[in-house]
């Protein structure tokens, strides 16, 4: 299996699990913030990501900052 990967798309289950019954009450103790999640590939560099992008892109080490 390659990385990221599989066979057969279709036939994964990526349905989420139900909530622990005490993470709504551990939650509700906390200040409420903005949720932020950031993805990316562990490396960044062409040899590691050749054929990741289509050909024709200008800059595919372009870096996302806020």
């Amino acid at each position: 299996m390659k990385f990221g990967k599989v066979e057969n798309p279709e036939l994964v289950d990526f349905s989420l699990p139900k909530d622990h019954p005490d993470t709504k009450k551990i939650l509700s103790k906390h200040k409420k913030k903005d949720f932020e999640a950031f993805v990316g590939c562990a490396k960044w560099n062409r040899a590691d990501l050749k054929g990741f992008y289509p050909r024709g892109t200008k800059d595919e080490l372009t870096y996302y900052s806020t």
